[in-house]
């Protein structure tokens, strides 16, 4: 979980990050080593995932919208199912 807490606030505060792993995710997620559903969640942009995975909201918030997510989509994704 740690890599993935790192991930995404790194992702939150660095522009640059957020573009490299917008072009090759694969790449960037070979960096922190990410591995099974954090890495399909991330990977799959699965917002919902990754809070059900135990990811900080926060951090997973902050990382969509660095990620150019609408926050739109993003409560979207997140509220599906939910009644």
């Amino acid at each position: 979980m740690y890599s993935l807490h790192k991930l995404l606030w790194e992702i939150r505060k660095d522009p640059d990050l957020a573009k490299r792993f917008r072009s090759t995710p694969s790449l960037v997620l070979d960096e922190y080593s990410l591995e099974g559903d954090a890495r399909e969640a991330m990977l799959t942009l699965d917002f919902k995932k990754l809070h059900e995975i135990g990811a900080n909201p926060y951090l997973i918030y902050f990382c969509a919208l660095q990620l150019q997510v609408s926050r739109e989509s993003y409560y979207e994704q997140i509220r599906e199912g939910k009644n």
